[in-house]
């Protein structure tokens, strides 16, 4: 679709530069406010389509993400917005990609905004560690934007660019609310067999990303690996990770990974594994990485619903360097009971998933009273995080009086994980870690 400018666009309080790219619907400029600082202007013209709807889906797209833009690391941040009805166009003002060659130092007029297609275009396939660490960061991006009820729809090289360094989803134009009436939009070759609109379909797009920069191939050659794969030093990493890009590539949305969160489990999981290190514990949690965390993860039985959230609790504060034990409570047994009660008192905080069925279950009962009959001992640990799993009702009595003082976190059984992990590694920092350093 070509522009539709003949002049340069007024932005309030914004110097345009220079156009610098086009995505979807829209213009790319490098801007100048009036503080001295470069940012991106993106202008929609009405005159480029052929009907409103388009024109007011791009609007919306962009109205809808703009609160949420600034929510999470890994999503390009909306700045400013605005409409000139008259001149027929609409903007919003974005933080600014770094230059493809001298990073986040903007020269305006050498600038080339630096986007993983560009990466691509310049150097070939990625190492492998490189291409793990994208796909973290941007399965955690995704998870972010699926959090809030939105999907990107149009995952692709050229909409993830990097700011001071850092990957982040671009060319946000196409979001929309999950479930909303899909249209085929976006980009052959990164959308699924059912089309757009979900956040599978947004996992099915990441994989053929991971696909593309980890294997050196382009999206119609998907899944041919290369011809002397098996000669690279990164042989097996490569394959592993070629397992998961096909499983979240899998043509049946079904045999996919269930969300954003599994996606990235197993890229950390693939990512702890090649380095054969146990990371050591952030700074964030204890100011002192030598510092060795203990956690205990009290769940239902593997099949039960807070298992999930279990499991992802447990993988990402295991790559964060603490130890994590998860009590999935198979039979009250003599032998449970020791173990149960030996990793809860040598634990620094215990984490009880509590629904509404583990709540009326007599071995998490039991747990609780060892877990609280340990947090009043002289030490004062473990400390009790309790999370509550689409709990409608109060706590049944026996469970609210031994949880007095211990605030809980709530958690939706099918939302998102990366949020209660966010919420359990706050309190970490502010309760339990201080305490373990005196």
């Amino acid at each position: 679709m070509s522009a539709a400018t003949d002049t340069r666009p007024n932005i309030p309080d914004h110097d345009l530069l220079r156009p610098v790219g086009r995505g979807s619907y829209g213009e790319i400029w490098l801007a100048r406010n009036v503080m001295g600082s470069f940012r991106a202007v993106k202008v929609v013209y009405r005159a480029a389509f052929d009907s409103d709807r388009p024109f007011d889906r791009e609007f919306n797209g962009l109205r809808k993400f703009e609160p949420v833009s600034r929510t999470h690391p890994g999503l390009v941040s909306i700045l400013h917005m605005g409409r000139s009805a008259d001149a027929g166009y609409f903007y919003c003002v974005m933080e600014i990609a770094d230059d493809l060659s001298a990073g986040p130092s903007i020269e305006p007029a050498s600038y080339r905004p630096r986007t993983l297609a560009s990466e691509l275009a310049g150097r070939g396939r990625l190492p492998f560690g490189e291409c793990l660490e994208l796909g973290v960061a941007l399965a955690a991006a995704l998870g972010g934007l699926h959090s809030h009820g939105l999907v990107h729809r149009d995952l692709k090289p050229s909409n993830i660019i990097f700011v001071n360094g850092r990957p982040k989803l671009a060319d946000i134009g196409l979001v929309t609310q999950i479930g909303a009436k899909a249209t085929f939009v976006g980009t052959e070759g990164y959308l699924p067999p059912e089309g757009p609109g979900s956040p599978s379909a947004d996992l099915y797009g990441l994989g053929r990303v991971l696909y593309e920069i980890s294997m050196g191939k382009s999206q119609d050659q998907f899944p041919e690996l290369p011809t002397r794969l098996r000669d690279l030093p990164e042989a097996p990493g490569l394959m592993r990770l070629n397992a998961i890009v096909l499983k979240a590539c899998d043509p049946n949305p079904a045999r996919r990974f269930r969300s954003a969160e599994d996606l990235q489990s197993a890229l950390l999981e693939l990512r702890s594994e090649a380095s054969g290190v146990r990371p050591e514990v952030p700074a964030i949690l204890t100011g002192q990485p030598s510092i060795q965390l203990r956690i205990a993860i009290l769940s239902g039985p593997a099949q039960a619903p807070e298992a999930a959230l279990a499991r992802s609790l447990r993988d990402r504060l295991a790559i964060q360097g603490l130890t994590v034990w998860v009590d999935e409570q198979a039979a009250l047994t003599v032998s449970w009971a020791r173990r149960l009660e030996q990793e809860i008192r040598s634990a620094h905080a215990v984490i009880p998933l509590l629904s509404a069925a583990s709540t009326r279950n007599e071995l998490m009962a039991y747990a609780l009273e060892i877990a609280c009959q340990a947090a009043r001992g002289p030490a004062g640990f473990p400390a009790l995080v309790p999370v509550l799993i689409d709990l409608k009702d109060a706590l049944p009595r026996h469970a609210a009086v031994l949880l007095t003082g211990s605030p809980p976190i709530e958690a939706a059984a099918g939302g998102s994980h990366a949020q209660v992990v966010e919420k359990v590694i706050a309190i970490l920092q502010a309760r339990v870690a201080p305490a373990a350093l005196h």
